[in-house]
This record gives C-alpha cells, structure tokens and sequence, in this order.
C-alpha cells in the first residue's frame, strides 16, 4: 500500500502530528540528549523530559530502520533539529555522539547509569517479551561496557553544565535532572515508565 494512504487510514492525533512535524522548521540550537544505553530507562527519561516542557523524540522507527540503517545522518540531523531533546537509538550510538555534539553546540548530555546484573535481567526480559528469545548476555554485555567506555572518554573533561550522569533510582534523580536543565522541579524522583516484567 502507498505510504501515504496508510498514513491517511491511521488515527487523527498521529495524522495530526506527522503534519505539524513536516512543516516544522529545524532549529540547530542547544538541545538535550538522552545517550544512556537501552534499558537504563531511557524512557523514563525521555517521558520526565516532556514533564518539564520539552519537546521530546523517543524512539522512531523510521529515524532507526531508514535513515540510522542507510548512514542518512544528514536526515537524523533535520529530525533532530525539530525537537528541544531525544532519548533512545539512534542517538546513542558512539556514531551518533560526536555528530549531534558538532551539530548542536553547548548541547547538554545525560548519560544514564545502571548496575550491570540489573541491567541484565532488564534486557533478557525485554528481549524475550518481545521478540520471543532471550539474547546472548554476554555479547550484550561487552556492547554495553563499550558504549560506557566511549561516553565516559568523550565527555570526560566536559563541563558539568554540560554533561551529567543520573541513575533513575535515584530518589533526587528527577530533581538533578530539572536542575541541570534548568527547569523548576515537581518531584524528587522519576516517575517510572516501560518497566520490563
């Protein structure tokens, strides 16, 4: 089916969305950047950066499976330009990274942390759930330390207005979060959004 078509067949709200998001001028200012690995809560982030007021981009499949998957990084960067802050892939990747900190300058980056038997468990049970096998955790897991590894080099003589490690089991966690924003916070903690079960 024409893709068009099918976007005209789907629901209103998100017919509404795809067409504002078009016609929205890309702005390559500061922005927020989600680069937490996947299953550190990254979407627990992303929805207490809306609860702030930002205009937020989690994952998108086209974003992923199109434009990250043909190297169209000019593309990414249009997306991304169109949002105040973005949480998930592709924007994680050590690719990514250095691209979207040229791109959008005195940007600021939240790297999220998580205790590594934690983290395992997480990914297993999200794998399985929705792909229906569990991975192999130990290549996972070496993917894993990499990405930490990458991040905490890159960024290891940024300044703190600019880059900030949070853990969202942090009971002050949402509240350092608005802080390093510069938002006014609502609550101590996060609120707690796609727990794997």
């Amino acid at each position: 089916m024409n893709p068009l078509i099918k976007t005209i067949f789907r629901k209103p709200y998100y017919l509404f969305k795809e067409i504002k998001l078009y016609f929205k001028k890309p702005v390559y200012n500061s922005k927020v950047f989600c680069i937490g690995y996947n299953k550190t809560g990254t979407t627990t982030l992303g929805k207490s950066l809306e609860q702030l007021g930002l205009n937020n981009s989690s994952f998108n499949k086209k974003v992923w499976r199109k434009y990250y998957a043909n190297k169209q990084f000019d593309k990414i960067l249009k997306y991304t330009a169109k949002f105040d802050s973005t949480d998930d892939l592709p924007w994680l990747k050590t690719d990514m990274i250095p691209l979207l900190d040229q791109t959008f300058p005195n940007s600021k980056f939240i790297y999220l942390t998580r205790d590594e038997e934690s983290w395992k468990n997480s990914l297993m049970k999200w794998t399985f759930k929705v792909k229906g096998f569990y991975p192999n955790i130990e290549e996972e897991l070496i993917l894993f330390r990499e990405h930490k590894a990458f991040v905490l080099d890159y960024f290891k003589n940024r300044p703190k207005d600019q880059f900030i490690i949070l853990d969202i089991k942090d009971q002050k966690g949402f509240k350092k979060l608005a802080h390093f924003i510069g938002r006014t916070p609502i609550q101590d903690h996060f609120p707690h959004f796609n727990k794997s079960s």
